[in-house]
């Protein structure tokens, strides 16, 4: 019964699949352009990074601001999903820690590991491979790059930028390969940038300091690091795509009010510090500071380097475009 029950959902994907590849086929018979043959459906998807991709324990908690479900007023794993899990979800496929009724394939496969670097990508790679292959049925998550930017600034912030930003160039470079390896093994790879922390609420305490112009270092190392993944990783489409995540970041620091967040979207985080992370959810978040009152609009952080719901949320909409449009 479990084979048969099994079966028929990847016969159901695979019938929406099919009936994607008729719909590109009906565009480029109307003169639409050129399109992809053959619309991809992964069998699994493994993510490797840091935290901000991770589903925590066997209640799939989140380095992110926690949801809560209407019905029974607890903590929910499919309330205010991460953005692994709106790529996941797209493809019909969950997390085994996220996976409440049993009704979906629990074929993606969560690699992450709390306060991750390049280096752990690097090993977890490595130790996947030891016992596994990479191969033209997997869609490979990555986002990594935080804790290598904050590590470098706390062992190397000053005036002078010459090491900092030749690390997190170098940590890019690192990570493109890696990268590299995995498409050339087979495997479809989609890759987020990181975002610029001179925008979150830690860079700005930091730039408040008033020692030199911290805002602007960690900045630049933000750029050198994404930069050195740019210009590094496979760039035919075909294997590997990119999501911006900086300028997703940038540009909500700029507006905040036109992503839905509070106004004070790079000084402050919703969760209270009685709560930290992963156990924050909707009912451990602070009042606005700018009114003082129950947040009506969002938090853009979950705390002071972590992303919030509705980032998480803007990523996942990125990425599972990315993913479906890609010529995979």
């Amino acid at each position: 019964m479990l084979f048969n029950e099994r079966l028929g959902r990847i016969v159901t994907r695979t019938v929406a699949g099919v009936a994607a590849i008729g719909a590109l086929a009906a565009l480029a018979s109307c003169g639409g352009g050129t399109y992809q043959q053959q619309a991809f459906v992964p069998a699994r998807i493994l993510t490797f990074g840091d935290e901000s991709s991770r589903l925590e324990g066997s209640q799939g908690l989140k380095y992110s601001i926690g949801g809560i479900s209407p019905a029974t007023l607890q903590v929910d794993c499919t309330v205010l999903p991460i953005w692994t899990q709106a790529v996941a979800s797209s493809y019909g496929l969950v997390y085994p820690n996220c996976n409440e009724d049993a009704s979906l394939e629990a074929n993606a496969v969560d690699l992450t590991k709390v306060n991750g670097t390049v280096a752990d990508v690097v090993n977890a790679v490595a130790a996947f491979q030891a016992g596994d292959t990479f191969n033209g049925n997997d869609l490979v998550l990555i986002w990594v790059g935080m804790h290598d930017i904050l590590n470098e600034y706390a062992a190397n912030a000053s005036p002078d930028e010459t090491v900092p930003l030749a690390d997190m160039n170098a940590a890019g470079t690192t990570l493109a390969g890696v990268v590299n390896q995995i498409a050339r093994a087979g495997g479809k790879v989609l890759l987020l940038t990181v975002p610029d922390f001179s925008n979150s609420p830690f860079g700005y305490v930091e730039a408040n300091r008033g020692d030199f112009d911290r805002a602007k270092l960690l900045s630049d190392m933000t750029t050198q690091f994404n930069l050195g993944l740019r210009s590094n990783i496979l760039n035919d489409g075909s294997e590997i795509g990119l999501v911006e995540v900086d300028t997703l970041v940038r540009n909500a620091a700029r507006s905040p009010g036109s992503f839905g967040l509070i106004s004070l979207a790079n000084q402050s985080y919703g969760c209270l510090d009685t709560a930290p992370l992963p156990t924050c959810n909707q009912t451990t978040l602070r009042n606005d500071p700018s009114t003082g009152q129950p947040a009506q609009q969002a938090f853009m952080w979950a705390d002071a380097t972590h992303l919030g719901s509705t980032l998480q949320a803007q990523i996942g909409s990125q990425a599972e475009g990315r993913a479906h449009a890609n010529p995979f």
